[in-house]
């Protein structure tokens, strides 16, 4: 068997057992995950994730030990399809269940400590904790670290641990720790080299053991988390097709009164005249058939014309007030989100806009413009949320200014080598008029809009040509697409051909 040994060596991604039934799919694919990870149905009960707040619902912890059971949740499964961050962590230290397992821990450590304190010393609890540790690490190491496998079954056997606690007392403690740490360092990721370096630094036996416990959890949800990205793509095709399931069982119930939707669907959906004058463009610019392979969604088993992404971002939309349709409330509270965000990096980029053209200088400085445009962006945090736009264009202007003004490191001069008062006054003015009607603004927010619906249909993202104007925000920039793109192309895989079939007829 060739030797993997070594951190770095690449995890085996074992298959994963799809039953035949749908519903039966995220199940399988959970009951492997917590195999995968040594995760039982106790100790699960120390890790989980946060599902979102919805219109109707407070953001929960959900315990992955109650995953099961919440299947039936269609938000709980629409969440784990939809938010490629999702992952599986402890819980939060003002949480109830943290609480009651510390007082656990607390409790089992000092028992421990008792134990070692008798005279003479008792080892039946560390020989225990020794040997669960060789589980745990037959768990992480499967498929991955053979030959170092192979020697913890051998070091970490059961009747030379207890041999050696026999014959030498606190060497079983001692010896064993150091050869756990040294495995751990050679298993573990990245992300937990200063923890490992702390454990060997620890000279107190009994905080050292703890420690080894506690890295050995977070390298559990490691893996926990590694599973489940393998299985990211499982989780979106049952999403799909469960979500369609529960979709043709609310019909039967209530037909197809969905009018929120319709009334969406109808508001932008192009009229005849128009659909007629992109037509006539499309013939002139290589006839019918290039438009059909540009300007058009492209999923699984439909191609929908693309002004349905127009549908999209019209919540979007800074005077977005209309009623949101039934079938994506589920996602209500991420567009939301989404046109936060978007409201902000617009702002924040037509400001560097101004204030490039203005101060040419600064435009040509790396480290200040990037400088300014990162404070930006953290004074722009609660907008629109709790700040309204005048008041914080107020507060973007004051930074902008301090980012141009005199100084020895000036950004941009006139003949006495500093920006002019003119220059300012007249910057000043078009930062505090900055709204849905000026002229720079609406290039912005347009090159934006414009930018997320190539991105929808682009089958690469290097196919979508990234607008020059958002330069300084490129990586905020194109995660709100990539949210974007997720959101419309998962529900137009559940809905699409519902959508399709209704405008028909419209």
């Amino acid at each position: 068997m060739p030797d993997n040994t070594g951190r770095d060596a690449r995890m085996k991604k074992e298959e994963i057992s799809i039953g035949e039934d749908d519903k039966k799919r995220i199940v399988d694919v959970v009951t492997q995950l917590m195999k995968d990870a040594n995760l039982n149905t106790e100790n699960a009960n120390g890790i989980g994730f946060v599902m979102p707040a919805t219109d109707n619902e407070p953001e929960k912890f959900v315990l992955l030990s109650d995953l099961e059971r919440s299947l039936e949740d269609m938000a709980l499964v629409h969440e784990i399809a939809i938010n490629d961050k999702f992952q599986l962590t402890p819980p939060n230290p003002g949480m109830p269940v943290y609480t009651v397992q510390q007082t656990v821990k607390d409790a089992y450590w000092n028992l421990l400590r008792e134990e070692l304190s008798q005279s003479p010393p008792v080892y039946t609890m560390v020989i225990q904790l020794l040997l669960d540790i060789k589980q745990t690490f037959i768990s992480l190491l499967r498929g991955n670290n053979d030959r170092a496998l192979a020697a913890i079954m051998v070091v970490l056997d059961e009747n030379s641990v207890r041999q050696l606690a026999d014959e030498h007392g606190s060497a079983v403690l001692e010896h064993n720790a150091q050869f756990i740490i040294k495995i751990m360092g050679m298993a573990c990721c990245p992300a937990r080299d200063a923890e490992i370096a702390a454990l060997k630094r620890e000279t107190e036996p009994i905080n050292q053991l703890r420690g080894i416990m506690e890295v050995l959890d977070r390298m559990k949800l490691d893996m926990a988390n590694f599973v489940l990205a393998t299985t990211r793509a499982q989780f979106v095709q049952y999403s799909v097709e469960y979500e369609r399931k529960k979709f043709a069982e609310l019909q039967a119930v209530c037909g197809n009164n969905f009018p929120a939707t319709m009334e969406w669907l109808k508001r932008n959906k192009p009229s005849a005249a128009d659909t007629e004058e992109d037509a006539a463009g499309a013939s002139g610019g290589g006839g019918p058939s290039a438009r059909q392979d540009v300007r058009t969604v492209r999923l699984r088993d439909a191609q929908l014309p693309d002004y349905y992404i127009d549908a999209y971002q019209e919540f979007l939309q800074p005077e977005a007030n209309r009623p949101f349709p039934e079938l994506l409330k589920l996602d209500q509270e991420r567009m939301v989100q989404l046109r936060e965000t978007a409201l902000r990096l617009s702002a924040c980029a037509t400001i560097m806009q101004l204030t490039c053209a203005a101060v040419p200088t600064l435009a040509n400085h790396s480290q200040r413009r990037s400088d300014l445009a990162a404070k930006l962006t953290i004074l722009s945090a609660d907008y629109p949320n709790k700040v309204v736009l005048h008041e914080l264009l107020e507060s973007l202007w004051m930074q902008v200014l301090v980012s141009i003004s005199d100084g020895p490191n000036h950004s941009a001069a006139d003949a006495d080598g500093n920006v002019t008062e003119c220059t300012k006054l007249a910057l000043k003015t078009q930062i505090l008029s900055i709204d849905a009607n000026m002229s720079v603004y609406n290039i912005v927010w347009r090159k934006l809009m414009l930018y997320m619906k190539a991105f929808v249909m682009a089958e690469r993202e290097e196919s979508a040509s990234y607008p020059v104007i958002f330069r300084d925000y490129c990586e905020e920039t194109i995660e709100l697409v990539r949210q974007f793109k997720r959101i419309v192309t998962h529900n137009l895989e559940v809905y699409g051909n519902f959508y399709m079939i209704s405008m028909q007829d419209c």
